[in-house]
């Protein structure tokens, strides 16, 4: 069942939340995929069959539709174990696309942060006073920002957009920062 886990490339976040949500998996696209990150910052080498476990307890072996829940929550630890180790830097926090609200996209920035505290827990990392300072002074503020409510967006205020772009890259930056800190890249043997 779970052994049949691939990866795509290609994933759109309407479509993997659509599938999530058809399959009964009670996960938001947003907050598996930092939940995906926070375990692999703390082990690059984590299991992703055991993850989708830990996730899906209860998978019913003949339920087509968590079968392709579960393909989806495979592509979704691909994707960002591959980011994550990409030397180019071009990880990207999974949420919705510009189309969807703004309130929309706050909430799932928010899931987002709240999933990779639970994703390092889940990779043992539970003292921050351990960590370095960079990396736990980022963690305190995802706390913050994932658990601070409602924030004061006007949908339409250009300014609003702004300082949402502007979060959701500090969390960006901020993740390759911890991950960086906590599983430094292996250093290329290319000669330049």
């Amino acid at each position: 069942m779970y052994q049949k886990i691939v990866m795509d490339q290609a994933l759109n976040y309407a479509d993997v939340a659509d599938c999530l949500d058809r399959a009964g998996l009670d996960v938001l696209a947003s907050e598996v995929h930092a939940i995906a990150c926070g375990i692999l910052i703390g082990n690059i080498s984590a299991d992703k069959i055991k993850w989708v476990q830990e996730l899906v307890p209860n998978l019913e072996a003949g339920d087509v539709l968590q079968q392709q829940g579960v393909r989806e929550l495979g592509k979704l630890f691909d994707s960002a174990q591959r980011d994550l180790q990409d030397s180019q830097l071009r990880f990207e926090l999974f949420l919705p696309d510009e189309e969807e609200s703004l309130v929309s996209r706050m909430e799932a920035l928010q899931d987002w942060c709240q999933g990779l505290i639970l994703g390092l827990t889940m990779a043992g990392i539970t003292d921050y006073k351990n960590l370095p300072e960079d990396s736990r002074d980022l963690l305190e503020d995802f706390v913050n920002i994932g658990t601070s409510g409602e924030f004061d967006f006007d949908a339409d205020d250009q300014e609003s957009e702004i300082a949402y772009t502007d979060i959701s890259q500090y969390v960006r930056v901020g993740v390759l920062l911890i991950n960086e800190e906590l599983q430094p890249m292996k250093q290329s043997n290319t000669i330049h």
